[in-house]
């Protein structure tokens, strides 16, 4: 023990809060109210969310430079710019690249810039892919941060010290040589699940990753924004706030800086005007982004509602459809599921077939006739539109009733496909 150990120190009075009177502190963003500018930022959410497409178009925001250069992202100003370094163990570098390019180039385009103005933003951002790297280029059998040391103790893997002494060096030289504008301001790790090296749930390996991350990101002057699915049992919760769906996960609630949820629109959002704007709207064309926790003062927990785009970016129409936002949700559960519900819905679909059996529908055409069906008939206003197949377990969702529907044996729904399977006298029957 030194005379810098933090014991000591404390015997001796250097940790009273006696500036705290005068203290003058503004806390410091890489993206205002969004994400810190250093510790490490949780972005969670299901699979296929778009989170890592959604990361790598802040990337090519905040490395933007010339005469292109976005003041904002999300709304939310840009604190940060600079070099971004992006860690995969789950895409390829060749796949990475093409939406890195794609991504920069409508976004420069937007701005009046050109190509050269792409090609300078594709060239400050870093991509590591340890799948597509060679045994030689690295020879680690996997790409984990985080590994059992000595007496069981966890520690930084000689992958992270790798990446650490990377960031280093990098920064180091561009400061050396005048080029401060060129430093690493950020880390994207994709993800959390392929890259800790530990099981999420276990909370004694949490906490040292995400207090080693954090001190690291300090010291070095940057942020780490690591993407993480949704726990396993989140889709059961549906209804729930964010954070409730969190609670009891270890990797979502120790000692992130910040907590974003990224998930695709559901029962909570009013979705009618976006619909009856964009007729041809699917089911995983609005993601929802919002801060679920945040220990940082100024944290803005506003959601914003995006639109996908096929170049990989996105356009935040969350001013466009206020109304979005303002349904309150309610709990759906037993309730929903009801025998008037249910002769309601074979109702619509024989509508749809005009009772010929074996016809197929497609969920897409399905909900569509659901929510036009909605103004006349209450019954099928007692639950949400959502239809997609990834949503038929939460319950009090078109999703939800057409999964129980085929489980009676009223429907058959295969390769994307619904099909009534019995006639229309016998469905009537059924239902009553």
């Amino acid at each position: 023990m030194t005379d810098e150990s933090w014991t000591i120190r404390a015997r001796e009075g250097h940790y009273r809060a006696v500036d705290a009177a005068s203290y003058d502190y503004s806390m410091d963003y890489a993206i205002n109210g969004l994400m810190p500018a250093t510790g490490a930022t949780i972005w969670f959410g299901a699979g296929s969310t778009g989170k890592t497409q959604l990361l790598l178009w802040m990337a090519a925001h905040m490395a933007a430079v010339g005469n292109a250069v976005p003041d904002q992202w999300l709304g939310a100003d840009i604190c940060v710019r600079g070099n971004i370094l992006v860690l995969t163990a789950e895409d390829l570098r060749e796949h990475l690249l093409q939406r890195i390019s794609a991504i920069s180039r409508q976004m420069v385009k937007e701005l009046g810039g050109t190509q050269e103005d792409a090609a300078a933003i594709c060239g400050r951002i870093h991509v590591m892919a340890f799948l597509s790297m060679t045994d030689i280029e690295f020879p680690e059998p996997n790409a984990c941060l985080f590994e059992r040391g000595p007496g069981g103790r966890w520690q930084p893997s000689p992958v992270l010290e790798g990446v650490e002494g990377f960031l280093e060096d990098w920064n180091a030289r561009v400061e050396e040589e005048g080029r401060p504008h060129d430093r690493i301001v950020g880390v994207i790790l994709d993800s959390a699940v392929s890259m800790a090296g530990f099981e999420l749930a276990n909370s004694e390996a949490t906490t040292n990753f995400l207090f080693y991350l954090n001190r690291l990101s300090r010291r070095q002057k940057m942020f780490w924004a690591v993407i993480g699915h949704t726990p396993k049992d989140a889709a059961k919760r549906a209804d729930d706030a964010a954070i409730e769906r969190l609670r009891g996960s270890a990797m979502w609630s120790t000692t992130p800086r910040t907590v974003v949820e990224v998930r695709l629109a559901g029962d909570a959002e009013d979705m009618s005007s976006v619909r009856a704007a964009i007729p041809d709207l699917g089911d995983r064309d609005i993601v929802i982004v919002q801060v679920a926790k945040a220990n940082s003062e100024g944290a803005d927990l506003t959601p914003r509602a995006l639109l996908r785009r096929k170049d990989g970016a996105y356009d935040n129409i969350t001013s466009t459809y206020p109304e979005m936002f303002g349904k309150t949700p309610t709990r759906r559960g037993a309730k929903a599921h009801t025998p008037e519900l249910r002769k309601a819905m074979l109702a619509l679909l024989e509508g749809l077939t005009a009772g010929a059996p074996g016809k197929p529908l497609s969920r897409d055409d399905v909900r569509t006739a659901f929510m036009a069906a909605q103004a006349d008939n209450p019954i099928l206003g007692t639950i949400g539109d959502v239809a997609d197949s990834q949503s038929a377990k939460s319950a009090g969702t078109l999703a939800y009733e057409l999964s129980a529907m085929k489980k009676d044996g009223l429907i058959d729904i295969s390769a994307g496909k619904i099909k009534i399977i019995r006639g229309v006298t016998p469905l009537t029957e059924v239902a009553a």
